[in-house]
């Protein structure tokens, strides 16, 4: 019996031996000082934990909020974007419509009517010089303007600029206003110079005649 409690007492007496240091390790109770400091900072900390609590709280619905607003934003930007495509990408009607048919049939009405009177201007005998190079002059201008007018229709309908179809076809309506103004243009130039060799043709024959 004696053999087995031996080992216990040294185990004791080792504690006992001990017990110095852990007393030096603890903070005095008997320290008013440091109690109070002990006091504030718990007090501290739990106020910090009550702040925690709130801003975690705070922190939990602005995230579901930022995370609505990533899911929207994100439905929002599909949608522009197919809309900025769309408006990018000309319809087939407006390739295909009325507007643009017009288009190069005025083109082509325009340029006959301007090889048209550049024959006539060579083959009237009865027209004075200033006359023939006023109608060069206007005749040129006339094809300059209608070379631009067609290049602007062509872009207009087929740019990939952000254009709403409608506004393309007003635009290419407003173009065509345009060429029917140069149209008519080069038929009162010719209309103008067949009447003025006409009328001299006949004073001329007039008084040979007479």
């Amino acid at each position: 019996m004696m053999i087995y409690l031996k080992p216990r007492i040294v185990y004791l007496r080792i504690l006992i031996g001990l017990l110095p240091y852990f007393g030096a390790a603890q903070i005095p109770v008997t320290d008013v000082a440091a109690n109070a400091q002990l006091v504030i900072l718990n007090q501290n900390v739990a106020t910090l934990n009550s702040q925690l609590v709130t801003l975690n709280s705070t922190m939990g619905k602005l995230l579901a909020q930022m995370e609505r607003n990533v899911t929207a934003n994100s439905s929002a930007s599909k949608i522009l974007s197919q809309d900025l495509t769309a408006k990018r990408t000309p319809a087939s009607y407006v390739m295909g419509s009325p507007e643009m048919n017009e288009l190069y049939d005025l083109k082509d009405k325009i340029v006959e009517a301007y090889k048209g009177t550049q024959k006539n201007l060579r083959s009237f005998a009865n027209l004075e010089k200033v006359e023939k190079e006023r109608a060069t002059e206007a005749l040129a201008d006339a094809l300059v303007q209608v070379t631009s007018l067609v290049s602007q229709g062509s872009h207009i309908a087929s740019t990939g600029e952000i254009i709403e179809s409608a506004d393309r076809l007003s635009a290419l309506r407003s173009i065509l206003d345009k060429m029917d103004s140069v149209l008519e243009t080069i038929i009162k130039v010719n209309t103008s110079l067949l009447q003025k060799n006409e009328h001299r043709k006949a004073v001329y024959s007039l008084i040979k005649t007479n």
